[in-house]
């Protein structure tokens, strides 16, 4: 599902297309030059590694064929060169993908690369300096213990450490952004398999796609440990319901189709004498100041939707009819139905407001009778029902109940016609 935000519907594909291509440009240049620049020091960095990762004392490091270790050079200053770069490409991240995300999407986004940027340097300096010595170290007083002559191939030596550090980029990347997404409230039940389809497929390509012909048999372990331990630090969120005001509870319509409604209660700047009093019952609240009039709080609604699964939309102050076309497209690409209650119209047929919440009440029940099916006349007995009073009076609305009226009696409620 995507939606067009406001800040970025003008902007035609093409335009998107070149904005791309001049960014990836800039930054595959400046990696270009970089690498070629640590590509003249190389040699002594590969010396500086090869004799802290070197397990003997003496000449145990041979380099068998040349034109592997030239492969390797290249692939340590290309890598060096992306390090050095790392500034340069978040900057250009940031500014490229700001006008397709929603706010919260991008200050995720701002934070995942930040600490992933971060974790995978300190990530890299464990691996090279504290772990591969102690785990060659190992391996050479293994076989010392056996009574064998140890010769290493240095290529085979450097590229382990060179996939290994890989490898951990890509599952570091992941749990990060499991975890920042979890705290921020991105990552939850109603989206958990939106998330697990494109991270987990994603990080398994990049797995096996560069995964080296010698070692092939580590492919399966590999992605068994990747989605494994992924699952262990995404499953706090996996199974967490997102922060609203109430539970969007799943009801089944007259055909059988599963429905989760969102109440979006809405002051209508100030107009609307009945916010603040939403039913939360089975449904999600989201209380906005002036949807139609407001940029921000229509991005607001519709990633409450996106969230939370919502299939249908309940606006109280209004009809729907105020709404933008471009709000009301993006909810048509969501395949999120609207629906309004209406409730400042009665201020065109009475006198105050003295009883807001069975006004409320019996707009829902109206609207689920209408979208649900059944019997109209229990969804607004039971409304009633729970407020424990008979109104003296039932004024139907939708077109029978025309202009304005004092109402004599004290107790007067109001119906919507389905």
């Amino acid at each position: 599902m995507s939606i067009l935000l406001e800040s970025d519907r003008f902007e035609s594909p093409q335009n998107h297309l070149n904005e791309l291509s001049l960014r990836v440009t800039i930054v595959f240049l400046f990696v270009a030059v970089l690498t070629v620049a640590w590509s003249l020091g190389v040699d002594r960095i590969l010396e500086r590694l090869i004799a802290h990762l070197q397990p003997c004392q003496g000449p145990c490091m041979n380099v068998y064929d040349p034109a592997q270790w030239s492969a390797v050079r290249w692939s340590t200053a290309l890598m060096l060169g992306y390090l050095s770069s790392l500034p340069l490409i978040l900057h250009h991240l940031h500014r490229f993908c700001k006008p397709g995300l929603l706010d919260s999407e991008y200050r995720f986004f701002k934070r995942w690369t930040a600490w992933t940027a971060i974790a995978t340097l300190l990530v890299t300096y464990a691996i090279v300096v504290k772990f591969l010595p102690a785990v060659y170290t190992y391996g050479f007083e293994q076989h010392q213990a056996a009574g064998l002559v140890a010769q290493y191939n240095t290529v085979h030596v450097v590229m382990l450490a060179v996939y290994l550090v890989w490898i951990t980029w890509i599952f570091t990347a992941t749990m990060v952004l499991l975890a920042t997404g979890g705290k921020l409230g991105i990552i939850t039940a109603s989206t958990a398999n939106w998330f697990r389809l494109r991270i987990y497929g994603l990080g398994v390509l990049l797995i096996m796609a560069t995964l080296p012909e010698h070692a092939a048999s580590l492919g399966l372990p590999l992605v068994a440990s990747y989605l494994v331990l992924n699952e262990f630090v995404g499953n706090r969120w996996f199974n967490l319901s997102a922060v609203v005001e109430g539970e969007a509870k799943p009801k089944f319509d007259r055909e059988g189709r599963r429905r989760k409604f969102a109440v979006v209660d809405c002051a209508c700047l100030g107009a609307n004498e009945h916010h603040g009093i939403a039913a939360t019952n089975g449904c999600t609240v989201l209380r906005l100041t002036g949807l139609c009039a407001s940029q921000h709080e229509q991005e607001s609604a519709l990633e409450h939707i996106i969230r939370n699964g919502i299939t249908d939309m309940v606006i109280t102050g209004c009809n729907g009819q105020p709404f933008p076309d471009a709000f009301v497209e993006n909810l048509g690409r969501l395949r999120t139905e609207y629906h309004g209650l209406d409730l400042m119209r009665l201020r065109s047929h009475r006198v105050g407001t003295p009883y807001p919440r069975l006004d409320n009440d019996l707009a829902m029940a109206s609207m689920y009778a209408d979208v649900l099916g059944g019997s109209t006349d229990r969804w607004l007995t039971e409304a009633i029902e729970r407020h424990g009073v008979i109104p003296v009076e039932l004024a139907q609305l939708n077109r029978l109940l025309e202009g304005w009226n004092s109402f004599e009696n004290t107790y007067v409620a109001f119906v919507d016609s389905p």
